[in-house]
């Protein structure tokens, strides 16, 4: 998020290659922070709206685990091109 100068790559020492390093970055705009905390609050808030189901209560013990593993085994499965960020606010 915030601006930072980067630093350099390393020369190899047979080919002079230089690999590594990171260019300067002049951080995120205000805007592109202020999307990715509306979207930070609207996952946890959908989080706790899943957690906190009445579906939940409804099991125990191994049920209950089982579960909420097949319902991270079906997000994990998803599949999808990247979000934009700056479309979904």
């Amino acid at each position: 998020m915030e601006p930072h100068d980067g630093w350099p790559g390393k020369e190899h020492l047979r080919t002079g290659e230089i690999t590594g390093g990171k260019p300067p970055s002049p951080g995120w705009t205000d805007e592109q922070k202020a999307a990715i905390h509306r979207l930070r609050q609207k996952c946890l808030a959908l989080s706790e709206t899943v957690a906190t189901h009445a579906y939940w209560q409804s099991l125990s013990g191994e049920s209950l685990v089982q579960r909420r593993m097949e319902l991270k085994a079906a997000i994990h499965t998803e599949t999808g091109s990247a979000v934009d960020v700056a479309a979904t606010v």
